[in-house]
């Protein structure tokens, strides 16, 4: 009967939500859906697991440069969603985390040969110091002036949710304050390290007038996503192949709304995990995946119509975890979503 005191009750609680989410809400479909991959180094062999190899972007250029795709820049992606705009199909956002020099000497030449929009997530820090496996603020300039985008990646790539709330402002303000001096302006996009966060820094970063924040979980992202918690399809060695690619491009969003638990930074371990569909219809075909650093988690998955909800056989190890989700519908396209916990 334990089932009944932790799974039920919660449900109970969400259905009274549901009822009133559903009665106001005339859509029962997403709109708008996007895909967003994420790089870090280019031909860097040393370090495979932040690396795609030379032959992979040359492959995921080819591949994405087709006449069903359409590549727009991560701004104006966004933009549209939040203003209830209109995005082609499959469309794609590519952005880079870090500014490892690899991107200006090896990528940024071929991407600007292909008119490909980017945004580059750069971590200040590693700017400030000079560092020689990274971009100056000269590269960057020049990279700006030719069309890229600048986007935050905090000041010193830390593991944010580890920090106290003043060494969270800390990162921010300072990374704020060298982009106004060296660029002359502040972005508007974040990425966190490493994809960790929390509640409390994702109120943070909203306080600090950023527009969307992501993270590096993969997923689609549509409407519904927390607009500061977006995922991005990460690309290496080991997750660049071809096919992972064009399965993700097109793909869409799963359409999902009243997710718990709201903090991705975990509280109580094991998670219970729930969400809604937007399309019920997509409910039968469902399914979720959970994977912590000890590997595949297994799970319970419990189907009420719109709402899902999903209990696990054990507590998530330490560091990252993941939930993927999806489903395929009645035109035949994979639909996805996808949340990181952090504990």
């Amino acid at each position: 009967m334990i089932f009944y005191r932790y799974i039920i009750l919660p449900i109970l609680k969400t259905f009274s939500l549901v009822i009133f989410i559903v009665s106001t809400v005339e859509a029962t479909n997403i709109k708008n859906s996007a895909t967003v991959f994420m790089y870090h180094k280019f031909g860097v062999s040393k370090y495979p697991s932040t690396s795609v190899t030379l032959a992979q972007l040359e492959e995921h250029v080819t591949e994405l440069t087709k006449e069903k795709y359409n590549i727009l820049p991560l701004n104006y992606i966004m933009d549209t969603i939040l203003n209830d705009g209109d995005l082609p199909n499959n469309t794609i956002g590519i952005s880079i985390d870090d500014a490892d020099k690899s991107f200006f000497e090896v990528a940024w030449p071929l991407f600007k040969k292909n008119s490909i929009p980017v945004t580059l997530f750069v971590t200040t820090g590693t700017i400030a110091n000079n560092n020689k496996s990274y971009l100056n603020w000269d590269q960057i300039r020049k990279l700006k002036a030719e069309g890229v985008t600048i986007g935050a990646h905090s000041h010193t790539h830390a593991h944010m949710p580890d920090l106290t709330i003043e060494e969270i402002k800390n990162e921010i303000e300072t990374s704020n304050k060298i982009f106004l001096k060296e660029l002359g302006e502040i972005p508007t996009l974040f990425a966190y390290p490493y994809g960790e966060t929390s509640s409390e820094i994702i109120n943070m970063i909203k306080e600090y007038k950023f527009k969307v924040a992501f993270g590096q979980h993969s997923g689609i992202i549509n409407e519904t996503s927390n607009m500061y918690y977006l995922p991005r399809f990460s690309l290496n060695e080991k997750y660049g192949e071809i096919e992972r690619v064009k399965f993700a491009a097109l793909s869409k969003g799963l359409g999902i709304y009243d997710f718990i638990p709201n903090n991705p930074t975990i509280n109580e371990n094991p998670p219970f995990i729930g969400f809604s569909l937007l399309d019920e219809k997509l409910t039968p075909s469902l399914n979720c995946f959970i994977f912590d650093m000890d590997g595949q988690v297994d799970r319970e998955i419990y189907k009420f119509n719109e709402r899902i909800e999903i209990r696990l056989s054990r507590e998530l190890g330490k560091g990252r975890s993941r939930v993927n989700c999806t489903a395929k519908d009645v035109e035949g396209k994979w639909r996805w979503f996808g949340h990181q916990f952090y504990n």
